[in-house]
């Protein structure tokens, strides 16, 4: 998609020295991890940038601007001090979609220190073709955006970053002519969804996702809110 925001690609990965065996790890541990079947339920979040909002505060100044090839050892680091495995895992999703080349990466940047401090990507309908073997999201409209992969580094979190990253994230679709910005969120991640719905999003969707074979095999359903869902109104 044309943004005027810098795509920034990187080869594919080589493990090498520890990181790199820390990667081989978390990969075979989340190959495993899917199980032979596994379902995930996630929500479709919509935000209407049409309708006003008052962009939500972060506990610390913050700017947005597109990803920088020097803010990526900060960002997407596994040397990160306190990282479980889970949080190892996070951060390579995050790494291989960085690798594939996918632009409209934004970062938040800590203003008193100029240190990226949260990154998520927004995407046109023009990555469609590229999302679509993924198998995660709807096919985007052309007045639409999608709001993927946030991540806030574990000694930014608890500072109110994410809504207003994100908001401010969701303004630039914009510049490509969207109106209509989409994001999920799994149904078991309630701070996600109450940093979602300040930021100006609402449930609209429900995915169901079904894998077999330690991940091997994937299916996905969409299924639209009623309109009279109480699930569009945060009642869970």
């Amino acid at each position: 998609m044309s943004t005027g925001t810098t795509s920034v690609q990187t080869g594919p990965a080589t493990p090498s020295g520890s990181g790199g065996i820390a990667r081989i790890r978390s990969a075979i541990a989340n190959r495993l991890s899917a199980g032979l079947h596994a379902r995930h339920r996630a929500y479709g979040l919509v935000r209407d940038l049409d309708i006003p909002l008052e962009t939500p505060r972060a506990r610390i100044p913050i700017s947005i601007r597109p990803l920088e090839p020097a803010d990526i050892p900060v960002l997407f680091s596994l040397d990160q001090p306190g990282l479980d495995q889970k949080e190892r895992l996070e951060i390579i999703w995050r790494q291989k979609f960085l690798e594939s080349g996918f632009p409209g990466c934004f970062v938040a940047i800590d203003e008193r220190a100029g240190t990226p401090c949260y990154f998520q990507w927004l995407l046109g309908a023009a990555e469609n073709d590229r999302l679509a073997p993924l198998k995660q999201f709807p096919a985007l409209g052309r007045n639409e955006a999608l709001l993927e992969n946030a991540y806030t580094p574990i000694a930014y979190r608890a500072k109110g970053i994410m809504p207003a990253a994100m908001a401010m994230i969701a303004e630039r679709a914009r510049d490509f002519g969207a109106s209509r910005v989409i994001t999920f969120v799994g149904e078991e991640n309630m701070p996600s969804m109450k940093g979602c719905r300040k930021a100006g999003f609402a449930p609209y969707l429900l995915r169901e996702q079904t894998s077999f074979g330690f991940g091997t095999f994937r299916a996905v359903r969409f299924t639209p809110l009623a309109a009279d869902d109480p699930r569009r109104e945060f009642n869970f």
